[in-house]
């Protein structure tokens, strides 16, 4: 039999079937990876587990994998029937007779009444109607208390249903390996096997191109602690039971973590523990936090509560001794912040120093508001420099393409970066791949090597496209390498720190980069945005903080547009006409006006609109041949519509569509003259010129739209400031 799965996606649902035996392919393919890969991660009780499967015949190695598939506990046997096995029956006997499926007894009684439906529960109890005193319009709930508390006495009554079930003790053994191999534990409906059909299916990304799959722990202490410490994991998502907390809190405190997966995990289920008895029982809560191990989270949570608890000499002393010896540059900030702050008293002079040294204020005109990065990259791209918008990107592209190999076909991928390990786990082959790269030259042709070979290949550190490698090279030809090689090394051996708070802006002058991060009136430095901008100054990079300046600029000049269209945006129509004007202090200093084709049919009731036809349009260029011209025009002007983001969104969706990239501060003519000209019943453009008498005298073709609406610009400019 085919089994069917449904794939439910953006909405639809796809059904999909998988091949007989597809779970026993993915059962052994498990039982290989585990005796290949992880035998030194085994206790004798695997190994003899491993060696009873590797006994069986295949009937019972199917029924096994299905059992194991399932999520409850008790699994009913008559339930158990595949079309790829023969005789379920006997594979279940096989099974029990091994050693490795058993029935469940008279002490998982209370598993099994829990397990019943509720009709299954009101037969049971029906037999038992003088004894037990219930409602059959009860809950399940109910039903299954009452049940309890009668059968407590005599579980032998329920002999007969035991034996219709067989217990999926898949957490035995099975859910160990299945760690081995995910190096974690799900819950719900995601386990080991749907991770199997999720993959096959396509529907999760698959390591193609890459070596084949390496145990994730060295030793069994390491594997196992992480194991446990991944049940306490789920444990702690499903409890419903405030009470629960306390319990598992203290187990975790005394659990043992090898390794830094385990000591990582161990530190975040502390920290989450610590925030649910934190006001409960708070002596047990902060013995939590002392018991993380170098966490810089769990040191300030406990900074911070002491100071709202009054201990406040507690909290100085603390953040003197983490400035005297920081464990990370993120909580040394912290401290250095906090004891200015709350204590009046600066300790580290080169905080305060790198942050007057790197600002600058830069005047960006007030349009900017809301996109004042663009407004910083426009003011520099003025004055002929090249501009990237980079932020988090170029770095993080940078170091995986250079890291390529290390990071995606030698180790298993994310936890060396997730736990910080990168370089601790590798450092010959990290030295040596940035010895091979002492020039620009040599890290430049590594970068676009990979960026060829491993185009489109999924990697969680960056998203792929075709203008990826245009940033990577300007900052690498124009950048020392020195500075290059040591921000990379930083990056290997502290990505925990320095995988975000870039820059916002890449710039290039006369040969040389430097970074701006900006800042609008108002906006403050985050911690990791001081930590990696004053990582980027160790390495020997110019960073600046730009601080802006609002200001009206008199010399603006505003590129008053106007379309004729196919239709409305959506539903893929184009433009017909473009009619532009420029005005400057006032007056008009330019108009420009063309038809294009829009390579569609121009429908009837639009040609009665605009009186543009499809033959008037037939020899007219299309948007592809005349955009550099049109690009030329609006270059360091505001775009100015009636209904701005009409006219702005068609010429956006066509720049698109010829990979020609296109960004403006834009102005609504109709939202600022509901500001300046507040009552009037209608603010359509007609309307307007009639009201104000402007000079609109073809309506609905593209340059006398655009002049009437450059006269009403000028009209909103001449208006008493209160109203504007």
């Amino acid at each position: 039999m085919l089994d069917t799965v449904f794939i439910y996606s953006y909405g639809n649902v796809m059904k999909k079937e998988l091949p007989a035996k597809y779970y026993l392919a993915h059962f052994r393919e498990l039982i290989e990876f585990v005796t290949s890969k992880c035998m030194h991660l085994l206790e004798p009780k695997h190994s003899e587990f491993i060696n009873k499967i590797n006994q069986l015949d295949e009937q019972s190695q199917c029924m096994l994998a299905r059992v194991y598939s399932r999520k409850p506990y008790l699994v009913q046997a008559q339930s158990l029937t595949y079309e790829e096995i023969t005789s379920p029956h006997q594979a279940i006997y096989t099974l029990k007779k091994a050693g490795i499926l058993f029935e469940p007894n008279e002490q998982h009684y209370s598993q099994l009444l829990a397990h019943l439906t509720k009709p299954a529960l009101l037969e049971l109890l029906s037999n038992y109607d003088e004894q037990i005193s219930y409602k059959k319009s009860a809950a399940k709930g109910a039903l299954v208390d009452s049940a309890r508390e009668f059968f407590k006495s005599c579980p032998h009554e329920l002999a007969p249903l035991y034996s219709q079930y067989v217990i999926n003790n898949r957490s035995d053994y099975y859910e160990y390996f299945e760690f081995l191999f995910a190096g974690k534990l799900s819950s719900g409906d995601v386990n080991h096997q749907n991770r199997f059909v999720m993959r096959d299916l396509g529907l999760t990304a698959t390591r193609e191109g890459h070596s084949e799959s390496l145990s994730r722990f060295e030793t069994k202490a390491e594997a196992q602690s992480n194991y446990l410490l991944n049940r306490y994991r789920l444990a702690f998502k499903n409890i419903t039971d405030e009470n629960d907390y306390v319990a598992l809190a203290l187990q975790v405190l005394v659990q043992a973590a090898y390794g830094a997966i385990a000591v990582a995990l161990k530190n975040k289920l502390l920290v989450q523990l610590f925030k649910q008895l934190k006001n409960t029982n708070s002596e047990l809560a902060f013995s939590l936090l002392e018991g993380c191990v170098d966490d810089s989270e769990a040191h300030e949570i406990q900074i911070r509560e002491q100071y709202r608890l009054g201990n406040k000499q507690w909290v100085k002393t603390r953040l003197e001794a983490i400035i005297e010896n920081p464990l990370t540059d993120d909580l040394l900030y912290f401290a250095d912040d906090f004891l200015m702050r709350k204590f009046n008293k600066q300790t580290r002079s080169r905080l305060s120093t790198m942050l007057a040294d790197t600002q600058c204020v830069l005047e960006i005109d007030e349009l900017y508001r809301g996109e004042v990065e663009q407004g910083v990259n426009d003011y520099y791209t003025g004055q002929g420099m090249q501009v990237f918008n980079t932020e988090n990107t170029l770095w993080q592209s940078l170091f995986g393409l250079v890291f390529w190999h290390e990071l995606f076909i030698d180790t298993p991928y994310p936890q060396v970066l997730r736990l910080g390990n990168f370089y601790a786990a590798q450092p010959a082959q990290i030295n040596e791949r940035l010895a091979q790269c002492q020039t620009p030259q040599a890290l430049l042709k590594l970068v676009c090597k990979n960026a060829a070979q491993y185009f489109d290949q999924p990697n969680g550190l960056f998203k792929w496209h075709n203008e990826l490698l245009q940033p990577l090279e300007a900052l690498i030809l124009n950048s020392p390498i020195e500075a290059l090689i040591t921000h990379l090394t930083n990056m290997s051996k502290h990505y925990l720190q320095l995988k975000d708070g870039y820059p916002d802006l890449m710039v290039i002058h006369n040969g040389k980069v430097h970074f701006e991060e900006v800042k609008a009136p108002g906006d403050k430095l985050r911690r990791n945005q001081l930590t990696t901008i004053d990582n980027l100054k160790s390495s020997g990079f110019e960073v600046h903080i730009a601080v802006v300046k609002w200001f009206i600029d008199p010399n603006r000049i505003y590129s008053v547009v106007d379309l004729e269209t196919t239709g409305a945006l959506k539903g893929g129509n184009k433009i017909t006409e473009i009619g532009l004007v420029k005005v400057q202090h006032g007056k008009v200093i330019d108009t420009w006006t063309t038809l294009v084709n829009p390579q569609r049919h121009i429908p009837g009731f639009i040609t009665s609109l605009t009186g543009i036809s499809d033959s008037m349009v037939s020899n007219a260029p299309v948007f592809a041949d005349i955009v550099k011209s049109l690009m030329a025009k609006l270059a360091g002007s505001i775009f100015v519509a009636h209904n701005v983001n009409f006219d702005y969104g068609f010429i956006k969706k066509e720049c698109e569509m010829a990979k020609v990239p296109f960004k403006m501060p834009k102005l609504c003519t109709v939202v600022e003259s509901r500001k300046a000209f507040a009552g009037l019943k209608s603010y359509s453009l007609g309307n307007l010129s009639k009201h104000f008498n402007l000079n609109l005298t073809s309506h609905h073709r593209a340059l006398a739209d655009a002049t009437a609406t450059a006269q009403l610009l000028l009209l909103i400019q001449q208006a008493p400031i209160a109203h504007r």
